[in-house]
């Protein structure tokens, strides 16, 4: 309930514009059956925790990066902990190009090829649009490299109305509308998640074209990242170890080389 009481004293042109705001906030969530919204709240819950109990990880992959007409691809090695701890080595031809270290409180990058100064930036979890060209989380990426799915915290799932096929459910955020919208391939596999801003705009979207099946389980394979302006991140995963020993060392970078 709203407190009358803050109001008072207010005019009334600033009370129309407090109204616009309140109401450009608040969520516009579309009319959907009650069991269908419990059905998606399993399936969305589901996402989130997939593999969550692999709390870390070592492996290795491929990796390109697609910006305009210009492509890059590396050979990637990485060892990453949940939440926003990795060390991830790029190399080319065998040879290492670029080291990122991130502590969970700082990020340490390092150029083997003297490309430039070792530095660091004091950041637990940055979005790395400014070192991979994609906006997605430092965090979001670990969970991908630790076989999870980026699902984001949300207060609300329910099955998407532009999509009869119910194989599309929205998270909502109170007061911030869709965050993502989860879609399920014929398997009951998600193979694409889509997030979007505080406007409703998309920031980027995942797109997973493969799923490998381990001994102990399945993840991840071939990712696709895409944001809007079209920059690309081409994921192969071809090795993957969960919950490897992994000493805390391994996450600071003090001397370059």
């Amino acid at each position: 309930m709203i407190n009358k009481n803050l109001f008072i004293g207010v005019r009334p042109v600033h009370l129309f514009l407090i109204i616009l705001i309140l109401s450009g906030c608040a969520q516009h969530r579309p009319v959907t059956n009650p069991l269908l919204d419990k059905k998606a709240l399993f399936y969305a819950n589901y996402a989130q925790s997939y593999n969550e109990h692999f709390t870390a990880s070592k492996g290795t992959g491929w990796v390109k990066f697609t910006l305009g007409t210009k492509t890059d691809k590396f050979r990637i090695a990485w060892i990453a902990a949940s939440p926003n701890k990795i060390r991830i080595t790029l190399l080319m031809a065998g040879h290492p190009v670029e080291t990122i270290v991130a502590s969970g409180k700082k990020i340490t990058i390092i150029s083997h090829t003297g490309e430039h100064s070792q530095y660091s930036v004091t950041a637990k979890n940055p979005s790395l649009d400014g070192y991979i060209k994609v906006p997605i989380k430092l965090s979001e990426m670990i969970s991908i490299l630790l076989g999870h799915l980026p699902v984001k915290p949300f207060d609300n799932a329910y099955f998407s109305p532009h999509d009869p096929s119910f194989t599309s459910i929205s998270l909502e955020k109170n007061w911030k509308g869709t965050t993502q919208t989860l879609h399920f391939d014929d398997q009951g596999k998600i193979d694409r998640i889509n997030s979007t801003g505080f406007s409703g705009k998309q920031l980027y979207e995942v797109i997973i074209t493969q799923y490998k099946t381990y001994d102990f389980g399945e993840v991840p394979e071939k990712i696709e990242i895409t944001d809007k302006n079209n920059k690309k991140l081409l994921l192969h995963i071809t090795n993957f170890q969960p919950n490897p020993p992994i000493k805390a060392s391994v996450f600071r970078l003090t001397e370059p080389g």
